[in-house]
């Protein structure tokens, strides 16, 4: 009877180590797609800045009606940012650049 008894249990045992084990991998499984989705959205979200800068690089002299007000917005920005980075007492140009980066 003993013996019947902690076979059961030892089964148990097994059954619930694999469950958690499995769980486990699902929890993992579930991270690493989140983790790759989160990482695609940024490679997406940077080609799109990529494509934008060079458009509004190759275009900025003459840009399409429907792009003047974000091109005259862009231009205010870059503008307020060489003015803002003059601003920065005793700071390292290199470092402001990278804050601004960031």
């Amino acid at each position: 009877m003993a013996k019947d008894f902690f076979g059961r249990l030892e089964e148990t045992i097994q059954t619930t180590g694999k469950a958690a084990a499995q769980k486990a991998k699902e929890v993992a499984d579930s991270a690493k797609r989140h983790n790759d989705l989160r990482v695609a959205k940024r490679d997406l979200n940077d080609l799109y800045r990529q494509v934008g800068e060079k458009y509004f690089e190759e275009h900025m002299d003459y840009p399409q009606a429907e792009y003047i007000d974000l091109f005259n917005l862009i231009e205010k920005l870059r503008g307020d940012i060489e003015i803002l980075k003059q601003e920065i007492d005793g700071g390292d140009d290199e470092a402001a650049e990278e804050d601004i980066e960031e």
